[in-house]
């Protein structure tokens, strides 16, 4: 075997530098080209829940509804502001918003200060009540004399708030109990509405007497109370799939429960005097998808750097990012 001299030693230490810096170059090259098939070009957007704003100008009244409608789900909510204590919906379906104890009742103060006479009638909104001697009253709307006025009065409450197996309850009004001879005639549903209900009288004795020829004072929901009443049936009776909370001054912010552009497909409606939606909205919006991304992925644009924490479907919001920053 042919003996290595020292210049023969020197040619093979640096074979094997070289090797070496072929072997970690090749490794540096691999880490590079890894991280460009990782970083992806582009900006990493995180969902954004569809909404809409309800504002309430003025008034809320018994009646008045608002319908959210998600196709994705079965149903629609129709919210019914409600005044009236049995809380009486236009439909079975339809959610209560009640709004009675921020109303006012119309009513008016009906006097029997002597015994009626046969004949003798009066009028409550468009119901006729006829007076008609001891034990004849069969029909609907009459009411009979009994033998003295204690029981005579108690007859007109029976009658008005129909207990008296003969009258059906006043559709419009109830009556509460005499004291000494006045009686309070009371509208059923809270609200100025109940300042028309007419209240007339043909006694023969000029100490019976209705206060006016209309019921008064009543008081209409204001547009703080109805959002206060809005925000909580939506908070007890959400089926659709939106959250309601309070917005800007006397208004709803509704928000779709899931985010992204599914959203946008959820209808809206109202039947209000006072309540509208921003620019006559019929249908929530703003609903934006996610960037859809693994866990750990990176994307890059010209301002930040984008991170995926989480697995990140289109309703998700699991991107991070930090600012690239300024030139050094």
């Amino acid at each position: 075997m042919t003996n290595l001299t020292a210049v023969d030693e020197l040619d093979l230490d640096n074979i094997n530098v070289n090797t070496q810096r072929m072997k970690l170059g090749g490794k540096i090259k691999s880490i590079i080209d890894s991280i460009n098939n990782i970083v992806v070009s582009g900006t990493a957007v995180n969902a954004v829940n569809a909404t809409e704003n309800l504002a309430i100008s003025g008034v809320v009244i018994h009646g008045e509804t608002i319908t959210i409608n998600n196709p994705a789900v079965a149903g629609t909510d129709v919210y019914e502001f409600l005044s009236d204590t049995a809380q009486t919906k236009t439909a079975s379906t339809n959610i209560a918003v009640n709004i009675t104890a921020s109303t006012t009742k119309s009513s008016i103060a009906l006097t029997i200060a002597a015994q009626p006479t046969s004949g003798d009638t009066m009028t409550i909104g468009e119901k006729v009540y006829t007076f008609v001697p001891a034990g004849t009253n069969n029909a609907d709307g009459e009411i009979s004399i009994a033998t003295d006025l204690a029981s005579s009065k108690l007859a007109i409450v029976a009658a008005i708030n129909g207990v008296d197996e003969v009258n059906d309850p006043h559709p419009l009004v109830t009556a509460s109990n005499f004291v000494v001879n006045d009686c309070v005639i009371t509208a059923l549903i809270g609200g100025v509405s109940g300042d028309t209900i007419v209240s007339m009288e043909t006694f023969t004795s000029v100490a019976n007497v209705f206060a006016a020829e209309t019921l008064a004072a009543g008081a209409n929901c204001t547009a703080t109370n109805a959002v206060t009443a809005l925000l909580a049936a939506i908070t007890m009776s959400d089926t659709q799939g939106v959250g309601a909370a309070d917005g800007a001054g006397d208004s709803v912010d509704l928000t779709a429960d899931v985010a992204g552009t599914i959203g946008n497909s959820i209808v809206i409606g109202e039947t209000m005097a006072n309540g509208v939606f921003t620019e006559g909205a019929v249908a929530l919006s703003g609903g934006v998808n996610g960037t859809v991304g693994d866990v750990d992925a990176i994307m890059v644009d010209a301002l930040y750097l984008y991170k995926c924490v989480a697995v990140n479907a289109t309703s998700g919001k699991n991107w991070r990012r930090i600012s690239l920053g300024s030139a050094y």
